[in-house]
């Protein structure tokens, strides 16, 4: 992402946390970034689009965030996931997406709720897959089931805390309480092997269905860290680059890896925070992750 374009995101963020989304006009992000109307639009077709590219920014970062967590411990230690999952609503408060979340509350704009709703489904995917993680493969049949009801609990739940203290609830005090209650629930919905469920395989996998993720390859990686590379120019951290060679040379020579590159790998991610080259380093880190995923599930 370059400079003039993290300026606009950063000007469009502040104003739609103080006057709200619908109340900020694009002149307002020009004259707040101080910019063109030319040079918004040849970054941004709309307001729209600006205000995704920020909630987009955000996930990027909850997302490593998450992989980091998870690195070098127990997918099946449920403490993990209770810190995995927390870590969204501290990115989200950092942020400060959850003035903006209440600024678009009830959209009619079609594009704005298409990517709402695919952050939702990820996170739907992501958690029910956690959850076998967590409690095993007996929960396959009902998991995402159980991520729509914990998903929901802590939705309502974070709301309703606020109206009644007037003060956000803590993250992991939720999350944890809420998973003990999916535990709860699991042996009851797999009881019964005729009781319906509401989201069955079949409405579960035309969900996933809908959500358009960029397949992941090898090549993909190698041709964006080379990209990524070449951008480089000599005020930029020589740890980072360091960082991204190994990357580079590691990916371009094995097929397994080992700590050592998921370290680095980690290193590489935080390098690049606060700079001109952080999203595109957030967003090479995730194919990278993704595609460790991808191997470790072709070994088991």
């Amino acid at each position: 992402m370059n400079k003039r374009k993290r300026q606009i995101i950063r000007s469009a963020r502040k104003l739609f946390i103080e006057q709200g989304f619908n109340d900020t006009s694009i002149m307002d992000i020009i004259a707040a970034a101080n910019i063109s109307k030319g040079t918004f639009y040849n970054h941004f077709n709309s307001k729209s689009e600006c205000l995704i590219a920020i909630l987009e920014e955000a996930r990027e970062v909850a997302t490593n965030r998450r992989y980091e967590v998870a690195m070098n411990k127990e997918l099946s230690d449920v403490n993990v996931l209770i810190e995995q999952i927390s870590l969204l609503m501290h990115v989200n408060r950092e942020h400060n997406l959850v003035r903006i979340f209440e600024s678009i509350s009830g959209s009619n704009d079609h594009e704005l709720k298409a990517v709402m709703e695919k952050h939702l489904i990820l996170e739907l995917y992501w958690l029910s897959n956690r959850l076998v993680d967590v409690f095993g493969e007996k929960i396959r049949r009902v998991s995402f089931e159980l991520a729509v009801y914990a998903i929901g609990m802590m939705q309502s739940i974070l709301r309703t805390y606020v109206s009644a203290t007037g003060q956000p609830a803590s993250p992991e005090m939720v999350v944890s309480t809420i998973i003990k209650n999916v535990e709860t629930i699991a042996p009851r919905l797999l009881k019964n092997e005729n009781q319906e469920l509401i989201f069955t395989p079949d409405i579960s996998q035309a969900l996933i269905n809908k959500i358009e993720d960029r397949p992941v390859s090898k090549q993909l990686i190698i041709d964006q860290l080379k990209g990524f590379i070449n951008n480089l120019t000599e005020v930029d951290s020589n740890k980072g680059y360091e960082y991204a060679s190994y990357l580079l040379k590691e990916l371009d020579s094995k097929e397994e890896w080992d700590s050592i590159f998921e370290a680095v790998l980690s290193a590489f991610n935080r390098t690049y925070s606060n700079t001109p080259h952080e999203a595109e380093a957030h967003q090479i880190a995730i194919y990278i992750w993704r595609y460790l995923d991808i191997n470790k599930e072709k070994r088991t």
